[in-house]
């Protein structure tokens, strides 16, 4: 995959938060995690711009390794984490 270090790292991020997530019962009925992760809080971990962030997010979805809903003005996109094969617990 063609992936910046940007992307990875927010990869690596939101990887964490979902086991975050999975502990607290973020489930969803499929069986996949559900997780909020803003392009604010991205951009803060990541130390970098605002455009950053969003290209790193947008690059994890168009490689396929994210899938983010948006709820609508004002509410955090609900991100469905995809995790490579023979990755899963």
């Amino acid at each position: 995959m063609d992936l910046s270090n940007d992307a990875k790292v927010l990869y690596a991020l939101l990887f964490d938060r979902a086991g975050i997530s999975k502990e607290n019962g973020f489930i969803e009925t499929d069986g996949t995690v559900r997780l909020y992760f803003t392009v604010q809080e991205a951009k803060k971990k990541l130390h970098r711009s605002r455009q950053v962030a969003t290209r790193a997010f947008q690059k994890l979805e168009r490689n396929g390794l994210i899938i983010r809903r948006k709820q609508g003005l004002g509410r955090p996109a609900v991100i469905t984490l995809r995790i490579p094969a023979g990755k899963e617990d």
